[in-house]
């Protein structure tokens, strides 16, 4: 149970509670999810430890850090995006992997009828612009499907469980939820994706090229919040390259981007990586500046929100999920090729400033937009990062092997091969099946 109370715009402060009795206060990060206590991640309140071994307390950064940067960033905290995901990156080269679809079970035959689909929102959130871009266009109606949205006030401990109890046919924000609850054992099945990368490192201006080598790193006090991928992406990274957390560096967990901003300003870490085009907000108040993207550091893309629906539909509504995609691939080519129609229509959705929406879409002047806008499943690599959240004791569960059959590519390349054999705008999704060969090597 929860009951809520505004702070100030997009940071939310929750009261957690089991049987009335309150267990801690909770400011959400704007992602609806408890960065402190986090068990608003997970269906219950577990009256035991923290699972996550990587949350640190946070006695050594005051309350006033938090405040301090509610006050000084309360005007710019309206406009972040919502949403926080996580992934991972492989290194393998797969150049030479097979175009083609992995050998699929299932039909792909794509109903004439016009079918149903129920889609789980986070708030106005522009991540999801490819959606956003559907629905405005008529892409799905087009395509004979009817798209339900239903937009959630408390995040993802909401929209998880609308999800797995198949009141939601897909949610396209997350991946660290999603992985979470299928270690935990619900039924769900990773088919897409919504964005790769969108991290960003933020720290003072006068130390933005300090961080190029994990060696730099050492001694270094790092602040994230758990619904954020490129801390994830980082740590891991430098635990490849022999940089332990809790005994190099250390990785502190606080409530929100703004919390993390203000820390870093006042000295009280040396970085923080924040999403969603937080890093733009940040740049604002004239002391800071990212430092880098995850994906610099690593040399390699990695997929971030992704799309997930419950095995029902999977199952049931098949021809919709492809429908679903054939849309969105539409509305991708959009965002490729019209930036200033896609950036009108991002602002008239969400109500955010064009300037604001410009750079973090397409970035503008020295800021480089972190987020990439992309479908591919990236199965390869969504396998690798569950494997180091399990590495990381986010997930019980010890079987890394869990996550493969709860993965599928298989939707987005038939809904590929349906906008190839249509012929318009063929060599654009023709690269993307190339780039789809490169992350789906599983076969499933």
């Amino acid at each position: 149970m929860h009951t809520h109370s505004i702070v100030f715009p997009q940071i939310i402060h929750y009261l957690c509670k089991i049987n009335s009795n309150v267990l801690n206060y909770c400011y959400m990060s704007n992602a609806g999810l408890c960065a402190i206590c986090e068990s608003c991640l997970y269906r219950e309140h577990p009256n035991k430890p923290r699972r996550n071994r990587m949350v640190q307390t946070i006695d050594n950064l005051s309350r006033r850090t938090f405040v301090k940067g509610a006050a000084t960033a309360g005007a710019l905290a309206g406009i972040a995006a919502l949403g926080g995901c996580a992934s991972e990156q492989k290194t393998e080269d797969k150049s030479e992997a097979k175009t083609d679809a992995p050998e699929s079970k299932y039909d792909n035959t794509i109903s004439a009828d016009i079918e149903d689909l129920n889609i789980v929102l986070l708030g106005k959130d522009s991540k999801i612009a490819a959606i956003i871009l559907a629905l405005k266009k008529g892409y799905y109606e087009e395509e004979k499907l009817n798209v339900a949205t239903q937009t959630v006030s408390g995040g993802f401990p909401e929209a998880m469980p609308a999800l797995s109890n198949g009141t939601a046919d897909v949610l396209p924000f997350g991946s660290i939820p999603s992985c979470t609850y299928i270690g935990q054992g619900d039924d769900l099945v990773i088919f897409g994706g919504t964005v790769a990368d969108g991290s960003e490192c933020v720290t003072l201006i006068e130390n933005k090229d300090a961080y190029k080598k994990p060696e730099d790193f050492k001694g270094k006090k790092i602040g994230c919040f758990r619904m954020e991928t490129g801390h994830m992406i980082t740590k891991s990274w430098l635990r490849q390259n022999g940089i332990e957390d809790g005994k190099d560096v250390e990785f502190i967990l606080l409530e929100s981007s703004a919390a993390e901003v203000a820390a870093v300003e006042n000295g009280e870490i040396d970085m923080c990586f924040v999403n969603s085009g937080y890093g733009y907000v940040a740049t604002q108040g004239g002391k800071c500046a990212v430092a880098f993207r995850p994906n610099e550091l690593t040399g390699k893309e990695f997929p971030c929100c992704r799309q997930t629906t419950n095995r029902k539909a999977f199952e049931e509504k098949r021809s919709a999920l492809i429908k679903f995609e054939i849309a969105n691939l539409r509305a991708l080519y959009d965002i490729e090729s019209d930036h200033a129609g896609t950036i009108a229509t991002i602002v008239e959705y969400s109500g955010q400033p064009e300037e604001y929406i410009e750079n973090i879409t397409y970035g503008k002047g020295d800021y480089v937009a972190a987020m990439k806008f992309e479908m591919d499943p990236y199965t390869d690599d969504v396998k690798a990062f569950y494997g180091d959240m399990v590495d990381n004791g986010d997930i019980d569960d010890t079987n890394k092997e869990l996550i493969v059959e709860h993965m599928d590519s298989t939707i987005y390349k038939a809904a590929l091969d349906a906008l190839i054999e249509r012929g318009e705008n063929k060599d654009f999704y023709e690269k993307l099946a190339a780039e789809y060969a490169k992350h789906n090597t599983l076969g499933i």
